[in-house]
């Protein structure tokens, strides 16, 4: 038994890349927020490396300062749909480790 929650153990069972890719696009941002040096932990520890530079791409993107009509910099929404697409390139092959 660990100290994770179940959301993060759930992350730290995957056994591939893939997996870590597909439970990064699913988990809640608010997960993201709260639990941000545990999910960061496993991905480090798994060598997940652009599961990290997603994870803090995500990170930014939920801290960043909004503009006056409550959208984010084209930059911050940019930077957030390339990562998400490589995850869902990783998803979609099926690789990793």
């Amino acid at each position: 038994m660990t100290a994770l929650l179940p959301i993060i153990e759930e992350l730290a069972d995957c056994q591939t890349d893939a997996q870590r890719a597909d439970w990064l696009l699913r988990v809640p941002a608010g997960v993201i927020c709260r639990d941000s040096s545990a999910i960061r932990r496993v991905l480090m520890e798994s060598r997940f490396a652009l599961g990290v530079q997603a994870f803090e791409v995500e990170f930014a993107a939920i801290n960043a300062t909004r503009l006056p009509d409550g959208g984010l910099p084209q930059t911050v929404v940019l930077g957030v749909q390339a990562v998400r697409s490589f995850l869902r390139d990783i998803v979609r092959k099926g690789g990793g480790r």
